[in-house]
C-alpha cells in the first residue's frame, strides 16, 4: 500500500515537473525543427543596388563605360559566387538569379565595350564585325558566370534555371539581356522581401511603354516578341495570354484582354544595346 501510494506521488511530482518546463526545452525534445525554424541565408545585394543607382538612368538604359572603370561590379559578383543558392527560400531563390543574370550581362558587355549590340560579342570577325553564331558561339552560351564553384552561361541562368525550376512568368519583365527592346533594367536589385512589388511593377512599365507593346482600346495587340518566344510560360494559348496580360490593366482594356477577342501581331526585337547616359545624383 505504501509502495503503491509512493510511485503514485512519484508520477505526481514527474508530472507536475514536466509542465513547468520551459517552452523552448519542451520545443528541443520533440526533435529537430523544421526548415521553416531555420534562418533562411540571405545574401546581400547592397553594391548591386548602389552600382544600379549610379549608373542606370530612370529610362532603364546603362552606362557601360561608368561601370567599366567601376570595381563595384566585380566586387558584387565575387559576392554571387561564394553562394550557395540551394540554401535560398524560393523567394529568395528567384530574386538571386534575375539579378545574377543581369549582373553577368553587364559584365559581358562591359568586357567586350565599345560594342552595338550583344549579339557582336564573338570571337569571330568577318570585315572587322564580330559575328555571333546561335548554338556555336552565341554570347548567351558563353560560361561566364561561376556561381557555387559551378560555371554558368546566361542561357543556363535563364532556362535551365529560372524558367524550369520555378514556374513564374514574371522573370521576363526583370531579366535584362542588354537590348533595347528588353524591359528596363531595374535601378535596384530584386529581393525574395520585394519580389512580389518588383516583378509586378516591372510588368507594368514594360507593358505601357509603347515602344515595347502596344496596347490600345482598339486593336490589335502590338506585343514584344518576348511574348511569342515565351507564350508557353504564360499559358497555353493567345487567347490566354490576353487573359494573363488583363491583369496589368484596368478598365475597357482589361475588359478586353480577358475576353481574348484581340488579334495579336508581334514587334521586331531592337537589339541595340541598351546604353544611356548616366543617371543623375
Amino acid at each position: 500500500m505504501y509502495k503503491t501510494y509512493f510511485f503514485s506521488l512519484l508520477s505526481v511530482i514527474g508530472g507536475v515537473c514536466m509542465f513547468f518546463v520551459p517552452h523552448e526545452e519542451v520545443y528541443l525534445n520533440t526533435g529537430p525543427p523544421g526548415n521553416d525554424m531555420i534562418e533562411a541565408l540571405r545574401v546581400d545585394h547592397a553594391l548591386f543596388d548602389s552600382l544600379l543607382v549610379e549608373f542606370v538612368n530612370e529610362d532603364g538604359l546603362v552606362d557601360y563605360a561608368g561601370i567599366k572603370e567601376h570595381h563595384a561590379l566585380d566586387d558584387y559578383l565575387t559576392v554571387l559566387s561564394n553562394t550557395n543558392p540551394d540554401e535560398l527560400s524560393e523567394m529568395d531563390a528567384i530574386a538571386f538569379w534575375i539579378n545574377a543574370y543581369n549582373a553577368y550581362t553587364i559584365k559581358l558587355i562591359v568586357d567586350n565595350y565599345p560594342v552595338g549590340s550583344i549579339r557582336e560579342i564573338s570571337p569571330f570577325r568577318i570585315k572587322g564585325l564580330r559575328l555571333a553564331i546561335p548554338k556555336i558561339n552565341s554570347p548567351f552560351e558563353y560560361e561566364l558566370a561561376q556561381i557555387n564553384g559551378e560555371s554558368l552561361s546566361l542561357d543556363d541562368i535563364e532556362h535551365g534555371i529560372l524558367r524550369k525550376r520555378f514556374d513564374e512568368p514574371r522573370i521576363h519583365f526583370a531579366l535584362v539581356c542588354a537590348s533595347i527592346s528588353c524591359p528596363p533594367l531595374r535601378r535596384e536589385a530584386f529581393t525574395g522581401e520585394s519580389l512580389n512589388h518588383q516583378l509586378d511593377d516591372q510588368a507594368r512599365l514594360f507593358l505601357t511603354d509603347t515602344t515595347k507593346n502596344d496596347i490600345s482600346e482598339e486593336g490589335p495587340l502590338y506585343l514584344s516578341k518576348i511574348f511569342d518566344w515565351f507564350q508557353g510560360d504564360f499559358a497555353d494559348s493567345k487567347k490566354g495570354l490576353q487573359v494573363y496580360l488583363s491583369q496589368y490593366f484596368e478598365g475597357s482594356i482589361r475588359d478586353q484582354l480577358a475576353s481574348g477577342t484581340y488579334k495579336i501581331k508581334y514587334l521586331n526585337y531592337d537589339w541595340s544595346l541598351n546604353e544611356g547616359k548616366r543617371a543623375e545624383r
